[in-house]
């Protein structure tokens, strides 16, 4: 109503002022209210346009009712406009990442309680000048607390050589005597112990690959594996 209002007073000068600007012209009468109106009004899209297919197809959605149940068989959910309920795209969004991360195994990602190592010295050689080499063998604590360990005999490591078969060749304790005296071994977080032997190597043949297992005596959970293949 005010648009109607601000363009009749516009008009009404510019009518009178054209009444005077041209002598012996012809008066030109005042807009109706029809007319008035028609230049405020709009225009109905043409058939062929796309506005008028596209609000034909908007008229068509609106007057639908099965819809929502369409949706719901199609497993599509309307978001609500409700902050923080169930269904809200925040609660699914964080109800995928959830379900997500859930099947990824954490636990692997985790540091191994100890970290065992052998290496062997050298570790390539030749029987014809080696009758032995030397194994190192390691036991590291990664956690933060105290690792016990308990031993029946003065025997701390054992030392196992086996050839491709999985044939034992060679037990380091077999010709080696242990006082029956118990012993324990404290090891403190952070911090390794570590223990050289010497391996025999007389009964190994060149050009063939063996595994030397070193574990801690009773704690066979504590073992470390290292190939070797001796040369002629």
């Amino acid at each position: 109503m005010k648009s109607f209002v601000l363009f009749v007073s516009l008009a009404l000068p510019g009518w009178a002022l054209a009444q005077t600007a041209a002598p012996g012209a012809r008066a030109t009468p005042p807009p109706t209210t029809e007319q008035a109106a028609a230049a405020f009004a709009v225009s109905q899209p043409d058939e062929g346009s796309p506005f008028f297919a596209e609000r034909e197809a908007a008229k068509l959605l609106a007057n639908r009712t099965d819809l929502p149940i369409q949706a719901e068989q199609n497993s599509l959910a309307a978001f609500p406009k409700v902050k923080n309920s169930p269904d809200s795209s925040t609660a699914i969004l964080g109800k995928f990442f959830t379900e997500m991360f859930a099947s990824v195994n954490l636990r692997g990602l985790q540091a191994t309680k100890t970290t065992e190592k052998l290496t062997i010295e050298p570790p390539t050689f030749s029987l014809t000048d080696r009758r032995e080499v030397e194994g190192i063998y390691t036991l590291r604590n990664n956690t933060g607390q105290l690792i016990r360990l308990d031993y029946p005999t003065s025997q701390r490591i054992e030392i196992v050589t086996t050839d491709a078969e999985g044939k034992v060749v060679n037990r380091w304790s077999e010709d080696r005597a242990f006082k029956p005296q118990e012993g324990i071994v404290i090891l403190n977080p952070k911090e390794r112990i570590e223990y050289r032997e010497k391996i025999p190597t007389r009964d190994l043949k060149p050009g063939q690959t063996y595994n030397v297992q070193a574990d801690i005596a009773g704690y066979p959970e504590y073992i470390s594996v290292k190939p070797i293949t001796p040369q002629p």
